[in-house]
């Protein structure tokens, strides 16, 4: 599976770098870093689940967050 959902999310968040730490078929790791700081984040590219230390956000193909059932909840700005 396609780590483009997280880039397309990471794009949509202001002035955030993404660093990979590992990647591989399945999951990435890395850390996203904004000026409020460096987050670290894990990504399961089979379920599109975005792994941050305040919780999960689960994306659709196009990275737009998504609720239980798939429905877009524009919510992709991080609120720190």
């Amino acid at each position: 599976m396609s780590v483009r959902p997280l880039v397309l999310w990471v794009t949509r968040q202001e002035e955030t770098v993404m660093r990979f730490t590992r990647r591989d078929s399945d999951f990435a790791t890395g850390v996203l870093t904004d000026a409020a700081g460096t987050v670290p984040f894990s990504f399961d590219r089979l379920t599109r689940r975005l792994s941050l230390p305040d919780g999960d956000i689960f994306l659709d193909e196009y990275g737009w967050e998504v609720d239980e059932q798939g429905k877009i909840v524009f919510q992709s700005r991080r609120t720190d």
